[in-house]
Parts: C-alpha cells; sequence; structure tokens
C-alpha cells in the first residue's frame, strides 16, 4: 500500500507540461472550490487570466498540437523508512492514456490507466486496479495544465478567479479551473501569466482524500514548450516528494505496447514423482 501511495502521487509529476513556477514554502491547500464558491468568484478576471496562461504556452493552435508526452527522471520521497530515490518513467496520451514506470528498492512497478480499464504490475506479477483508482489515474491526465489550456473554448470548462495569494513573494491570483468532474486550483502571477502552484485534491489508493500541492522550477525548453525539469509536492500539508526530469518528449509518439496488460506468468506445476517400486522377495 505505501508503494502504491507514492506511485500515485508521483503522478502529479505529468503535470509537467507547465510554463513556469518556482520554489517556495507551502501554505496548507484550500478546500476545494463547490459550484457555490465558485460561483462567487469572478468569471470575467478568471476567463481573462486563463486566456494568458494559454497564451503563455504559445498560444490555442500550438497547445492543440501535443497529443503525447513522455519523461524521465529522479522520484526522492520520503517514506517511514526515510528518503527512497526511484527512477520514473512516465507516457502520456491526451486524453485518457496513462502508463509509468517506477524503478525502486521494492522492484519495479508499472501502472497503467486507460478507459478499458488499470493494472499494476511488479515482481508478484500483474493485478488489476480498483475502478475508482483508473478514475482517478485518468483524472490525473486531464488535470495536466497543458490539456486544460486546450479547452479553453470549450463550454464544459469554467474558471473563476477567486482571491489572490502569496507565493514566492508574488501576489498570485488563485484560479478555480473546473472541467467535467474535476477541480484544479492554480495559483497564477497576472502579469506573466505563469501557474507558480497547483493544488487540487485526489483520492488515494486506500480511497482517503489527499490534498496535493505543487511547485515547479528549472525552467527548459522542450520542443518549443517551456517545461519544468523540477517538481516539488506536498501531501496532506507534508512536503515528501521531490522530481527531477532528465529526459521530456513531446509528440514523440507513444507505443501502444505501453498500454497492453502483460499475460499472466503461467504457474509452474512440479512433476508428480514415479511411484517406487517395492522389490519382490524371492
Amino acid at each position: 500500500m505505501k508503494v502504491l501511495r507514492h506511485i500515485l502521487a508521483a503522478l502529479t509529476i505529468t503535470a509537467l507540461a507547465r510554463a513556469a513556477a518556482a520554489q517556495s514554502p507551502t501554505p496548507a491547500p484550500k478546500p476545494a472550490a463547490t459550484p457555490e464558491t465558485a460561483a462567487s468568484g469572478d468569471a470575467k478576471e478568471g476567463q481573462a487570466l486563463f486566456a494568458k496562461v494559454v497564451e503563455g504556452f504559445g498560444g490555442k493552435k500550438k497547445v492543440d498540437t501535443v497529443k503525447d508526452v513522455q519523461t524521465r527522471g529522479e522520484l526522492t520521497a520520503k517514506t517511514p523508512e526515510g528518503d527512497t530515490k526511484m527512477d520514473v518513467q512516465t507516457a502520456l496520451v491526451f486524453p485518457d492514456k496513462l502508463s509509468q514506470q517506477v524503478d525502486s528498492p521494492f522492484g519495479r512497478f508499472t501502472m497503467v490507466a486507460t478507459p478499458e480499464g488499470a493494472f499494476l504490475v511488479g515482481p508478484p506479477g500483474s493485478q488489476d486496479l480498483p475502478d475508482g483508482m483508473k478514475q482517478e489515474l485518468l483524472k490525473q491526465v486531464r488535470r495536466v495544465p497543458l490539456y486544460l489550456a486546450q479547452k479553453s473554448d470549450d463550454p464544459k470548462l469554467s474558471v473563476v478567479a477567486t482571491g489572490s495569494a502569496q507565493v514566492l513573494g508574488v501576489e498570485t491570483k488563485i484560479l478555480e479551473v473546473r472541467y467535467d468532474d474535476l477541480s484544479v486550483r492554480w495559483f497564477v502571477d497576472p502579469k506573466t501569466g505563469r501557474i507558480l502552484r497547483t493544488v487540487h485534491t485526489a483520492t488515494g489508493p486506500d480511497g482517503k482524500p489527499l490534498e496535493m500541492s505543487s511547485d515547479y522550477l528549472d525552467y527548459r525548453d522542450e520542443s518549443g514548450f517551456p517545461i519544468a525539469h523540477r517538481l516539488e509536492v506536498t501531501t496532506n500539508g507534508e512536503k515528501d516528494q521531490t522530481l527531477v526530469l532528465e529526459e521530456c518528449k513531446i509528440n514523440a509518439g507513444v507505443d501502444p505496447v505501453l498500454f497492453r496488460k502483460p499475460p499472466p506468468i503461467p504457474t509452474r506445476v512440479p512433476p508428480t514423482p514415479e511411484p517406487q517400486k517395492t522389490p519382490t522377495p524371492g
């Protein structure tokens, strides 16, 4: 269960298609907006700032070209046994395919989610994941800011400005972004249109909610997009993960094999020993 939690939480890494952020102490996250509180925000200001975020990616036409993202990096996660380093490789195909391979001291684990199902492959073999976890994994794909930027003209997208907060000494505007059944909070620098922080509520493998706050830093150009190469994650108020990206590929094409469930390992039945013959007297 501990391994599952860290793998699931690491999926926040896939929110890498982000233009800018910086490191700072993370405040306790606010509760997720309800339709009532969202309605009380400023929709006109929210939509204008969302448009500025899209422009920071290069504009709607450019973000619409992105179909898949692949990354590789080192994740340092806090565990009861101390800091644990893991090599993480993630492949996303918008809007609904995810594959993540984690090489950890516990072995290699691969988690996959598609509309057809979700499963985990590890040293003991493969196992299906419950539908609730599948839905959460697919939400992680759709929470990626770059994906949401593609929905700027979709009537199902709702964006309102709900206040402000200091992040890295910058007075950011808080945007409550809702699309279908997911919501995420963006802390945006109104001068640059950069997202400095994201906060959302996820469902952990044990079914309990996790408040996750992510800060992004060390930005480099990847295929014409500014990508954060360092991500710091706080879970339920505790800073517990840091990812350093070593590679990022956009629209390189993802092998469909990554999303196929491997066949079960055949059970080896030991041969039945030959009955021993009893010597015949005489």
